[in-house]
This record gives structure tokens, C-alpha cells and sequence, in this order.
């Protein structure tokens, strides 16, 4: 974000032009919208933290027009070229020899079925500034040139220059599969608030954090798009989360981007909100007035910070670090490797297995319980949240604030997937955004596999009343008094 680009507590608003593609997506979108319903009086809007509206109101109008530059609105998405998404239809960059007629291009990416009517928006080069025209395709050639119709282009790309052909095809495809399947549970903004949510426990997945919880990378990395692919697949056993089986590859892939792209708008804006309010929430600015500073110049303090820059380099700071931590999450280092291949479920590694699920160092029984049935101790304790205070009841608690059950292990029903590597990840990546630790580095690989073998056996354990307990002794006789004691 340049300098200067937003102002607040004035009239003006700035625009994105060159970081971001409003024009062709908006038009797509609005004309979708139209034929499926209706009459459209007012565009939808994204809903907001609630520590947004914990903000002064020059702190809100700021979020709210950084995130409507950024990531536009439900029905006028905005393609945003920073975020780490696959966004068109596909991207490429344009060869030698280009005529109006025909411009060849090598396709980098190619992530839905190339048609006729696709635009066509350069993203470099001396034409990136005129997308308000679009260029319609006619045809892809053989060699992979993209044919446009008589009389062609005004003006030609020159070689080296990018172009995506159907710029942000793979959002809209994506949110209107979001809107169809996903929307009545986890909300227009990812929120987990949908219409449905208040009737379901647990809970829908709130993305706006950037946190999944059943992840086959590492505990300090993102999701990957596999692990979102294969939740949409199988869906989430135990809970309301169903299957999409169905779905046809290219709309699991759009449904994924567009779950990444809201988890990327939640992130930023709970990143931003988090630094305003430090100093410009009402409490913060109440306190501030309180010890004699004045109002005007606490509120012209924000507004010069937004003016001149300054809430630039921190917007730029908190996309970069989200970009960054998402990159990383698809990369072969993130994901959860076993050094060895999955032990045979012997008697010895399961019985190895039970040890250290009884052990004080993974301490396993304090939620899951002696007996594996989500009764330990913690469930009936008041714990702390990640601020360091109680929570409001005695269980645990996720970082989205609901109460959580620890996992019954004598059902089999295990909601991250039931394949051994699905635990092994488990168990080694923790349940993020839950107080299932991560035991990757603590314990070996080995070990980690005897503790796989022993929770897929406790299922299928022969268990009498008594089992495990201790045996029973006479009890002592008591004391005898002494006469005239």
C-alpha cells in the first residue's frame, strides 16, 4: 500500500489501482448475482470483528476501507495479486510474435478449462493500466496462443508481459459454490455465524484467524491446501460437517481458494484491529483522555498516521507476515514426515503405546482420561484461555472461545481422519487452536507410533467393571481406647 493512499475524516477515498483487479471480477460477479437473484438494491457487506467495533470511528473507517480496497465486498470481490491464491482461470506471459488477432503466451498457470468470452487483463507491461477495456478471447490455439476476435487488439502486449485469462474466474466459481454449500453454517465472512451455526455443536470453523485445526503440518505452520481439500472431501466425522464427494476436482480447488482467500481477509483484519487497539480503542481512548491528553489530538493522531503513511507500512508489515506464513504452509518442509514407516500394531507397541499415553510427561489421562473417554480431570476443572485468564466454566476451551470435549477414544470416531498417519499427525502437529498439544520433537517417531497403535486399539478393548483397579484389602482395625482414656 502506497503512502497516502487512504485518508480518513474527509471525503476522499483511495483506490488500489495496480496491486489490485476490482474491474473485470466486480462486473463478472454483479452479473451473477443478477441472474440468480433477482433484484440486488444494496451490495451485501462483510460483517466485522467485534473488536472492530471496539475501535474509535476513525479506527473503523480505516479497517473498513482497507479491507474494501483490499478484498472488496461479498458480491465485488476483489483479485488481489499479492495474496499467495490461484485466482484466474490461468496466468501466463506473453511470447514473441504477437498480433492483434493472436498473442501467444506460456501458461504458467492453468486452473480451470479455458473458454470463449474469458477475459483477457494484463498484469505487467504497458497495457496493465488500460484493464478498464476488457479484451474478450475467441479461442485457444493448439500452440497455446489466445485468438481474439476481428478486429483484435488496439494496442500489443510486448513479449515478457503477464496476462491472466479469466482474472479471478477461480473466486467467483469459488463463492458461489461458498454460497451454496458453505454460507448457511460458516457465514458470508467465514465467521462461523451462519443461520444454522446456533442449532449445531460444535460450533462451524470461524477462518478469520487463519487457524484449522486438522492439519498434517507442522504446529507452527498454516494449513496446507491438501488439508482443506481432503476436509471438504470427507468432511469432519462426529460433527455437522458433511462430505462433498461430489464435487467435481475444479470446484473442491475454487471452494478451497475462496476458504483461504476469507481466511486471509479475517487474518488481516484481526491483525489490524489487534494493533488499533491498542491505542485507539474507546477504552484505550478513554484512558488516554482521562490522563489529560486531549481528544481532537488523539483522533488527528490517527488520522496523520493514515495520512502520512505511517498505518501503510504497518498494514504492508501484517500482509507480508500472512503471506509469508501461507507460502510456507505449501511447502514439502511444513508438512508432518515420519522418519519411519508406521510400526506393526504388535502387543509390545501397543502396551509401550498405553505407557506413554499414562505417563506424567504426555499426561494424556488429564483430558482423554484413564479409560480414553474424554472424562479426564480438565473437563471438570477451571482452566485459563490464551489471555491467562479463567475461563468462564471448568472444561477446555478452543482459541475461538467455545467449551471443547476431549476426544472419547473408545468410539473410533476420530474427526481429523482415521488413517494411522492422520493421528500420527495428530499427534505430532497438536489440534491447532485447541489444547491438544503438539508432540513433534518431544517424543520419537517411534514412539509416536506405539501411541497411534494403542489409541486405534482401545476400541476394541475388553473391559470388565473393575478393570485396572487396584486389589481390594480388609480394612485395618481401628485403634483400641484405653479404659478411662
Amino acid at each position: 500500500m502506497k503512502k497516502s493512499e487512504f485518508s480518513i475524516g474527509t471525503r476522499s477515498t483511495g483506490t488500489a489501482r495496480g496491486r489490485a483487479f476490482p474491474g473485470a471480477l466486480t462486473a463478472g460477479l454483479l452479473a451473477m448475482v443478477a441472474l440468480t437473484s433477482g433484484c440486488v438494491r444494496h451490495d451485501a457487506e462483510f460483517s466485522h470483528r467485534e473488536e472492530y467495533n471496539e475501535l474509535i470511528p476513525e479506527g473503523q473507517e480505516y479497517v473498513h476501507k482497507v479491507l474494501g480496497t483490499y478484498f472488496g465486498k461479498p458480491t465485488r470481490i476483489v483479485a488481489w495479486e499479492k495474496l499467495p491464491l490461484k485466482l484466474h482461470a490461468a496466468v501466463g506471459t506473453v511470447g514473441e510474435g504477437a498480433t492483434s488477432l493472436s498473442v501467444p503466451v506460456n501458461f504458467t498457470q492453468e486452473n480451470l478449462p479455458l473458454r470463449p468470452e474469458l477475459e483477457a487483463a494484463w498484469l505487467s507491461g504497458n497495457l496493465f493500466q488500460k484493464n478498464d477495456t476488457p479484451a474478450l478471447i475467441e479461442a485457444i490455439g493448439e500452440n497455446g496462443s489466445v485468438m481474439f476476435p476481428d478486429p483484435g487488439l488496439a494496442q500489443l502486449p510486448a513479449a515478457g508481459d503477464r496476462v491472466a485469462i479469466g482474472p479471478g474466474e477461480v473466486l467467483k466459481f469459488g463463492r458461489v459454490l461458498y454460497a451454496e454449500h458453505c454460507l448457511h453454517c460458516h457465514g458470508v465472512s467465514g465467521d462461523s455465524h451462519g443461520p444454522t451455526a446456533p442449532y449445531l455443536n460444535p460450533k462451524p470453523r470461524d477462518f478469520r484467524r487463519g487457524i484449522f485445526k486438522f492439519t498434517t503440518t507442522v504446529a507452527a505452520s498454516r494449513a496446507s491446501r491438501t488439508d482443506l481439500s481432503r476436509t471438504i472431501d470427507e468432511g469432519i466425522p462426529g460433527t455437522y460437517m458433511p462430505s462433498f464427494k461430489l464435487l467435481t476436482p475444479d470446484e473442491n480447488m475454487a471452494l478451497v481458494e475462496y476458504v483461504l482467500w476469507l481466511a486471509m481477509r479475517g487474518e488481516v483484519e484481526y491483525q489490524l484491529t489487534g494493533q488499533l487497539k491498542n491505542d485507539y480503542s474507546n477504552e484505550a481512548f478513554a484512558d488516554r483522555v482521562k490522563g489529560g491528553e486531549s481528544a481532537a489530538e488523539i483522533r488527528k493522531e490517527l488520522t496523520d498516521a493514515v495520512n502520512g503513511g505511517e498505518m501503510a507500512d504497518t498494514f504492508n508489515g501484517i500482509v507480508d507476515t500472512a503471506v509469508e506464513r501461507w507460502v510456507a504452509a505449501q511447502e514439502e518442509a511444513s508438512l508432518v514426515t515420519p522418519t519411519v514407516k508406521h510400526l506393526e500394531a504388535t502387543a509390545e507397541s501397543i502396551a509401550r503405546g498405553r505407557a506413554l499415553y499414562l505417563s506424567k510427561d504426555l499426561n494424556c489421562v488429564a483430558c482423554h482420561g484413564e479409560a480414553g473417554l474424554g472424562d479426564g480431570p480438565q473437563t471438570y476443572s477451571i482452566t485459563k484461555n490464551s489471555a491467562g485468564a479463567d475461563n468462564p466454566t471448568p472444561g477446555l476451551y478452543d482459541d475461538w472461545g467455545n467449551l471443547v470435549v476431549p476426544r472419547n477414544l473408545t468410539t473410533g470416531i476420530y474427526r481429523g481422519g482415521r488413517r494411522p498417519i492422520d493421528l500420527f499427525s495428530r499427534l505430532h502437529g497438536g489440534i491447532k487452536g485447541t489444547p491438544m498439544p503438539a508432540f513433534g520433537g518431544k517424543k520419537s517417531d517411534e514412539e509416536l507410533w506405539d501411541l497411534v497403535n494403542y489409541i486405534m486399539s482401545v476400541p476394541y478393548e475388553k473391559r470388565t467393571p473393575g478393570d485396572g483397579s487396584k486389589e481390594a484389602k480388609p480394612a485395618e482395625a481401628p485403634p483400641q481406647v484405653a479404659a478411662g482414656g
